[in-house]
């Protein structure tokens, strides 16, 4: 895991993720072990990590360690992303085996947009 991805529990998601959305876009990685798509995304998201650094916040959490927050936010399979602004959840989610790097940077690259107008 890249330096620029941060680990966090359900404890920090309302610091790391809820707030920190209010002043840059946040993605938030649902993983589990034992995952062959989450192994696979985890490159792909270190690399838009690694483009965006300064810009927009990269944060993963394991799914099966926080099952509550997991509930709560209805995510129910892994890997799951989730894309934070303005402290509340906006734009699709990604999900599956089939998440494309391509597809993680356009959706950033709007929610930068949106905040730039």
């Amino acid at each position: 895991m890249s330096q620029l991805v941060k680990e966090i529990t359900q404890a920090e998601f309302e610091a790391e993720v809820v707030r920190a959305s209010e002043s840059q876009p946040v993605v938030l990685d649902f993983y589990s072990t034992d995952c062959p798509p989450c192994e696979a995304l985890a490159p792909k998201y270190d690399a838009v990590a690694e483009q965006f650094a300064g810009k927009a916040r990269f944060a993963k959490i394991f799914r099966q360690g926080n099952r509550d927050l997991a509930q709560k936010l209805g995510v129910t399979g892994s890997p799951t992303l989730i894309f934070f602004a303005g402290g509340r959840e906006v734009g699709e989610r990604m999900g599956g085996e089939d998440i494309r790097r391509t597809a993680i940077k356009a959706q950033v690259e709007s929610l930068l947009a949106a905040r730039a107008a």
